[in-house]
């Protein structure tokens, strides 16, 4: 989906500091109003680059993420003392929500979801080796850069490997019951560690037989970061820090 994107194409040190200036805005932003602009900015980004276009997994995955905040908002709401906004009981079980709890909720809420839109345009938009790669135009350490560049690829074949494991233990009947299924767990667990460290020592004699020298040739380099891409985040963080002064207090309860 990364190489994919129209995005892709762009600098990745352009897009880290411009994802960086959005993450910091919403931070130091003191009301929902800036979060909730670098939310419509980072969701506009994310259509752009993939459509929506997820896999079923991801989209499970963004389900549970949200849930998750949107519980955690809740929990803040309701512990956070101050003057009483809403409450309700229910079978001897009563729940105060504070005006100063909900207000922090939601610039906590406002906050995670923006960050989480960020980080996923920029997940979606820039290949993990293209963004190691342009990490070594930094002077980052170059074998740190290869070796998460070969956990990043290989990784990938350790999960197919574990799906097809998983589907001749499950057609074996392996999950029909709970204690077999602790058991076929376990063993999936002992069997997927021998089978990665036996493709590993494979993936090392091939690579030795194709004079590997302990360094990655790439013969499409990414974009370099031009005055443009380097300017380009510091007048997006002005202007966001600038709203954020004009829009203090904003959204607040």
């Amino acid at each position: 989906m990364a190489y994919a994107s129209q995005y892709s194409r762009h600098p990745p040190l352009g897009k880290l500091a411009l994802c960086l200036a959005l993450l910091f805005a919403s931070l130091l932003a003191p009301s929902p109003a800036v979060p909730v602009a670098v939310f419509i900015i980072s969701i506009a980004l994310l259509y752009s680059s993939t459509r929506f276009r997820f896999h079923k997994i991801l989209l499970a995955a963004f389900a549970n993420t949200l849930i998750l905040v949107v519980v955690g908002a809740l929990v803040i709401a309701a512990v956070t003392p101050g003057d009483l906004l809403f409450s309700a009981t229910a079978a001897n079980f009563s729940v105060s929500f504070s005006r100063q709890g909900a207000n922090l909720a939601l610039l906590v809420l406002s906050r995670s979801l923006a960050g989480f839109a960020v980080l996923l345009f920029f997940a979606s938009s820039t290949p993990i080796p293209h963004l190691f790669l342009a990490l070594r135009q930094l002077r980052f350490p170059q074998h740190i850069a290869e070796l998460t560049i070969l956990v990043y690829r290989y990784s990938f074949l350790l999960l197919e490997q574990m799906g097809q494991m998983w589907v001749a233990a499950d057609c074996r009947l392996g999950f029909s019951s709970t204690a077999r299924t602790l058991r076929t767990s376990g063993m999936l667990i002992s069997g997927l560690f021998g089978r990665s460290m036996d493709t590993a020592e494979r993936a090392q004699q091939a690579l030795y037989c194709r004079n590997f020298t302990g360094n990655f040739p790439s013969y499409r380099e990414p974009a370099k970061i031009n005055l443009a891409w380097a300017f380009f985040p510091l007048a997006v963080f002005a202007v966001l820090f600038m709203l954020s002064t004009q829009t203090k207090g904003w959204l607040s309860l």
